[in-house]
């Protein structure tokens, strides 16, 4: 699980694109919802959230029963008498879980895994497509901050509010705060087919073939983008942008303090 090793990383600068060139890291209970944020295709403008990182047993729970619920719910997991989904990873010192909050009400979670040329960080994308991961990650030796990467993994909504798209985007936000504090140049994940054409819409291409994906019934395929990529979408999409003003106490989240997070259109 997340230590408090990992508060650290308060510390580190944002860096831009440009400036990272120059420079040369048991039963489950239903859940009830406001009706607007249940209402298919409704991004439920205006919501407030809250997203905490996993650092208490409390919110790695609620991480781990949401992932159960949403992959049970969609057939890609065996039912289990815990209610709980984790993996091996989730004990890794590069991995960052965020669990999002309707109130007190968990509603979605997604964990970032952290690679960087040259350790022995690994991450499901990692073990699966290593080829064309260290690919991507020795693409330009030369330079310190290319080497960089996140593998966004494990992005689930509980199955109330898998029509809720905005969450999707809240995920995408918080995410890439993870990214922009370790100055990643890498953006990838995996993805199912179908799911492809979103992705693209989000500056990601396909960069293998579909395979079999730890942990679940399906095959994913790999796909990744470039931070300039990324910084393009952020700044056009304001969904997907950390440091818009609809994200505040950016400063307390790697402690585990509350980030508390506006949904705009």
């Amino acid at each position: 699980m997340l230590g408090n090793e990992n508060s650290t990383n308060n510390h580190i600068p944002i860096a831009t694109s440009a400036e990272a060139t120059q420079s040369g890291k048991a039963s489950i209970q239903p859940v009830t919802l406001r009706e607007r944020r249940t209402v298919p295709g409704i991004l439920a403008r205006g919501a407030s959230y809250s997203a905490r990182l996993a650092i208490s047993a409390k919110v790695q729970e609620d991480a781990f029963r949401l992932r159960y619920r949403s992959y049970l719910a969609g057939g890609f997991i065996e039912e289990n008498t815990s209610g709980l989904f984790h993996d091996h990873y989730d004990n890794m010192i590069n991995a960052n879980t965020v669990v999002i909050y309707d109130d007190s009400t968990p509603v979605a979670s997604v964990r970032v895994c952290l690679l960087a040329r040259g350790t022995e960080y690994t991450s499901p994308a990692m073990d699966t497509f290593p080829h064309e991961v260290n690919a991507l990650l020795n693409a330009r030796p030369n330079d310190a901050f290319s080497g960089r990467a996140i593998e966004v993994t494990r992005l689930v909504r509980s199955p109330h509010v898998e029509n809720n798209q905005g969450l999707v985007f809240l995920l995408y936000r918080i995410a890439g705060y993870i990214a922009l504090s370790h100055h990643t140049q890498i953006f990838l994940a995996c993805v199912r087919s179908n799911h492809a054409p979103f992705y693209r819409r989000l500056g990601y291409s396909a960069a293998s073939g579909p395979r079999p994906y730890p942990g679940l019934s399906c095959n994913m395929l790999l796909m990744a983008s470039s931070r300039e990529r990324y910084d393009h979408i952020r700044t056009t999409v304001p969904m997907m942008d950390p440091l818009a003003s609809t994200t505040r106490n950016l400063e307390g989240f790697y402690a585990g303090e509350p980030v508390q997070l506006q949904l705009i259109r």
